[in-house]
């Protein structure tokens, strides 16, 4: 890590300006009638695409921003974060949140430190309405406070959590003085992963536009 705030941010806009999907590219992709045409538009982006398996090209385009972020993250305690998100799985979610717990209060940028608190809330609520019972750490949110979206449907409440979260990770992306512009790249390029995962089953397994579009339905309209 080296460079300092600025460097890595100038260093991530010069990457985003070329590489970053947009609606025009996701456009392109989904009207591609063969999974071919949608690799050359992930290779202008920057995209490893010689893997016959789709999890295998999602599984190093993750590991490769994954990479990108710790290289130029100053923070130690948000690039121990960002690592524990990106490993979470339901084996390790115990000892993930006890870790995150501890990491958290130590990032030094308080807008990337209220993101990471309303995240692990925001999967407190998930959890609530899935039936589950435990309150995971790190949070804000007591469990009596959980039912936040009492009247809405899965995919309202989905769309709720989606807004309020982009709107937190959104927060001084432009400032090239905090790490802010590095952070919401990386929560950019995770977006990429499930909008392309989508695409790339759909053409695989041949399902029509309409099916991709309702699975898309408000991460679309997310990317400029």
């Amino acid at each position: 890590m080296a460079g300092g705030v600025t460097f890595a941010n100038a260093s991530i806009i010069m990457q985003g300006d070329a590489h970053l999907l947009t609606r025009k590219r996701i456009r392109e992709m989904v009207t591609a009638q063969t999974r071919v045409e949608c690799l050359k538009v992930l290779d202008e982006c920057g995209y490893q695409t010689d893997f016959a398996k789709d999890d295998d090209l999602l599984d190093a385009a993750r590991t490769q921003t994954l990479t990108t972020f710790q290289s130029l993250c100053e923070d130690a305690a948000l690039a121990t974060c960002v690592q524990l998100m990106n490993q979470l799985t339901e084996e390790n979610i115990d000892t993930t949140f006890t870790r995150l717990t501890e990491q958290i209060p130590l990032i030094k940028t308080t807008s990337i430190r209220n993101y990471f608190t309303n995240w692990i809330d925001m999967v407190n609520v998930r959890n609530y309405y899935k039936g589950s019972t435990t309150l995971l750490p790190g949070g804000n949110l007591t469990f009596g406070q959980l039912d936040l979206f009492p009247e809405q449907t899965l995919e309202q409440r989905e769309d709720a959590i989606r807004t309020h979260l982009d709107r937190l990770g959104a927060v001084d992306k432009d400032d090239l003085f905090k790490p802010n512009p590095l952070f919401w790249w990386y929560l950019q390029r995770e977006k990429e992963l499930i909008i392309i995962k989508a695409i790339l089953i759909s053409k695989r397994f041949h399902y029509d536009v309409i099916w991709l579009r309702e699975n898309l339905r408000g991460l679309y309209e997310q990317f400029q």
